[in-house]
């Protein structure tokens, strides 16, 4: 059985279209919510609450913050806290590199579990397997020894991003 290429392309354009309207009503909530979350300090406090989490991802207190903030909000928002910080609490290479191997695995949580759950996923299944496999990896990685001989201390003249 084959389809004219006219109906092809009006599946192509119509189907594309409904799928990006199903994304914006996922997308445009989602970012009213972090703008909210971040004028009202929600991001840091809950940071402050994760602490402990910096210690088994071989990381200093001051990274999760930016590490919160790019799993929840996505790159970024999370290179841009990164960077932010970086100019008023310099971060150490080290955790530099630990929050890029985490953000890699497992970016922008609550959007793409919403993007995907579009098309069927499962919503904890994807968000456990996610945490749990950057996690993983993540404290792995600090206990590397190429990892660990970067240091902890932060050098204000080596790790300034600006």
């Amino acid at each position: 059985m084959s389809a004219s290429a006219n109906a092809i392309l009006h599946e192509i354009f119509f189907g594309g279209l409904a799928t990006a309207l199903n994304m914006l009503k996922i997308l445009i909530p989602l970012m009213i919510i972090v703008e909210v979350l971040m004028v009202y300090n929600v991001m840091e406090k809950v940071a402050d609450k994760l602490q402990f989490l910096a210690g088994a991802l071989g990381m200093q207190k001051q990274s999760i913050f930016p590490l919160l903030v790019g799993v929840v909000m996505g790159v970024t928002y999370g290179a841009g806290t990164i960077i932010e910080i970086n100019r008023k609490t310099p971060i150490p290479k080290k955790d530099y590199v630990l929050i890029g191997i985490f953000m890699f695995i497992c970016h922008g949580i609550i959007e793409t579990t919403f993007i995907f759950s579009v098309a069927g996923a499962s919503i904890l299944a994807l968000t456990a397997g996610r945490l749990a496999i950057a996690f993983a990896v993540t404290a792995a990685a600090a206990r590397l020894p190429v990892i660990k001989g970067m240091g902890t201390s932060p050098d204000p003249e080596k790790s300034r991003l600006d």
